[in-house]
C-alpha cells in the first residue's frame, strides 16, 4: 500500500482544517493526477472563492452539504458529492458544519475517457449520481466508511485502476497527439506564446484545432492559455510587498499592463488583484484556495 501521504493540519479561532494529499498510485496514474482529502470543522458559515479553472475534478464529499453558487450572486444549490467541469467564471460556495470527503483531480485522459466530450461539462456542477450513477454514489458511500486517508486513496486507486471507463460512454476516446503536444507548448510558456502560431504546427486548420481542443480539453486554446497565464499570475502576487509590485507580475506574466491583469482577475476571480492578495492573509471572510494544478505541470 502506497503511504506517502502529505498532512496538513491548522486552526483557527473560527475554525479547525486538515489536508491529505497524495498522488494516484499505479496503473490509476493514467486516469488521476492526485487526491486532496479534506475535513474542517467551521464554528460559523464561511465563503470560499473558487477560481476560473480547467479540467474536470470529482468532489467525493461524506460530510455536511455545501451550498455552491452560479458565479458570484447567481442561484444556490445544496450539494453533498457532485462533478465539476472546467470553469469560465469565478464563483463562491457557502460552507459550514463539517466538511469532509476527497477531490479527485482527473487527467486529461482520464476526464475522456470517463465521460467522452468533457465540454459536455463546461461550467457545470452536477450531482455524482447523475454524473456517474449509482456506482458513484456507491464509492462515496465506501470513502465515507473507511477509517483513514491511506484506506481511502488506496481504496479510489483500485477503482481508477481496474475501471478506466467507468460510465461505458466513451469507448475508444482518446487525447490526440495534436491536442496533446498543444497543451504542452501552451503550459511550457505559461499560457503567454502566441496561440494561432501553435495552432497552425499542429497541421490542422485553426477551426478544426480549436474544435478538437474543445472537445478533448473543454475549452479553446485561447481560454486555455488565458487560465494557465492567469494561475501563474497568482502564484507571483504572493510575492507583492517582498520585491514585486502588481504591475511586475502583469509585466512577468504577459499582460499588456496592469489594467488588462485587472481585468482578468476580475473577470476569473471576481475581485481585483488587491482583493485576493488581502484574503491571503490573516483569517478574511472569504477564503482563497487555489485547488487546481500547479502552473507548468502537464498531467
Amino acid at each position: 500500500m502506497v503511504t506517502d501521504v502529505d498532512i496538513t493540519r491548522w486552526e483557527t479561532d473560527r475554525s479547525v482544517h486538515e489536508t491529505a494529499v497524495r498522488d494516484a498510485a499505479g496503473a490509476a496514474r493514467n486516469a488521476v493526477r492526485g487526491y486532496v482529502g479534506y475535513e474542517e470543522w467551521l464554528s460559523s458559515p464561511m465563503l470560499r472563492r473558487e477560481i476560473a479553472r480547467c479540467g474536470i475534478a470529482l468532489i467525493l464529499a461524506f460530510g455536511d452539504r455545501l451550498d455552491v453558487r452560479d458565479g458570484m450572486d447567481g442561484p444556490t444549490r445544496s450539494l453533498g458529492a457532485f462533478v465539476v467541469g472546467s470553469q469560465s467564471h469565478a464563483s463562491l460556495t457557502d460552507l459550514g458544519g463539517h466538511q469532509h470527503g476527497v477531490q479527485v483531480e482527473l487527467s486529461a485522459a482520464g476526464a475522456v475517457a470517463l465521460f467522452g466530450q468533457v465540454r459536455d461539462l463546461n461550467d457545470m456542477v452536477i450531482p455524482i449520481d447523475e454524473a456517474l450513477g449509482r456506482w458513484g454514489a456507491r464509492l462515496v458511500e465506501q470513502l465515507g466508511n473507511a477509517a483513514t486517508w491511506e484506506e481511502r486513496f488506496a481504496l479510489l486507486d483500485d477503482v481508477f485502476s481496474t475501471r478506466p471507463a467507468l460510465d461505458g460512454n466513451a469507448t475508444g476516446a482518446a487525447i490526440s497527439p495534436e491536442v496533446s503536444w498543444l497543451r504542452r507548448q501552451l503550459v511550457a510558456t505559461g499560457g503567454q506564446a502566441r496561440v494561432e502560431p501553435l495552432m497552425d504546427e499542429t497541421g490542422w486548420s485553426r477551426r478544426v484545432v480549436t474544435e478538437r481542443f474543445r472537445t478533448q480539453l473543454g475549452v479553446s486554446p485561447k481560454a486555455y492559455a488565458r487560465i494557465l497565464r492567469f494561475k501563474r499570475a497568482m502564484v507571483l502576487l504572493n510575492r507583492v510587498g517582498h520585491g514585486r509590485t502588481l504591475a511586475d507580475v502583469a509585466m512577468e506574466c504577459g499582460y499588456y499592463d496592469q489594467s488588462h491583469f485587472t481585468r482578468d482577475c476580475v473577470a476569473l476571480a471576481g475581485c481585483s488583484p488587491s482583493a485576493l492578495i488581502a484574503e491571503s492573509t490573516g483569517e478574511p471572510g472569504v477564503r482563497f484556495l487555489q485547488d487546481d494544478d500547479p502552473v507548468g505541470s502537464v498531467p
